[in-house]
């Protein structure tokens, strides 16, 4: 059972919900709605997104399938860091070839700097093994 903390009264967001770290989870993720129109997600220590307007369905689609993706184990986040700190990552999803389609990205002004990269897959892989575990 997957354990989330709601608060329906947050003093700067609508509404929010955090999944700490747990079985079936390796990172945290938080998601929530501000200013009634903006569904935001947060991921481990660096990736933040958002998807608005949340009112129109193909938008609300796309924020769902990307946080059931990233709890699922599906999709992965590709984070960049210069000098060991984060300045962007890439939320991916599988390509149906083999390969990865962006679904998002997070930057930081840091992007802009040249320089060569380290990488940071953020991809539950608790989740997939609980998922292809058997029924006992």
């Amino acid at each position: 059972m997957l354990r989330m903390d709601v608060q329906r009264e947050h003093p700067f967001v609508h509404a929010i919900a955090d999944i700490p770290v747990q079985p079936g989870v390796d990172f945290n993720v938080s998601i929530n709605l501000q200013n009634q129109d903006e569904l935001h997600l947060n991921v481990g220590t660096n990736f933040w997104v958002e998807w608005f307007p949340c009112r129109e369905q193909e938008v609300f689609d796309d924020y769902i399938n990307a946080v059931t993706g990233v709890i699922s184990g599906e999709y992965r986040i590709v984070e960049r860091y210069l000098f060991g700190k984060a300045d962007s990552a890439v939320l991916e999803r599988p390509n149906g070839r083999g390969g990865w389609q962006r679904v998002t990205t997070w930057g930081s002004l840091g992007c802009l700097v040249p320089g060569p990269r380290a990488r940071k897959i953020l991809q539950n892989k608790s989740a997939a093994f609980l998922r292809d575990r058997p029924v006992s």
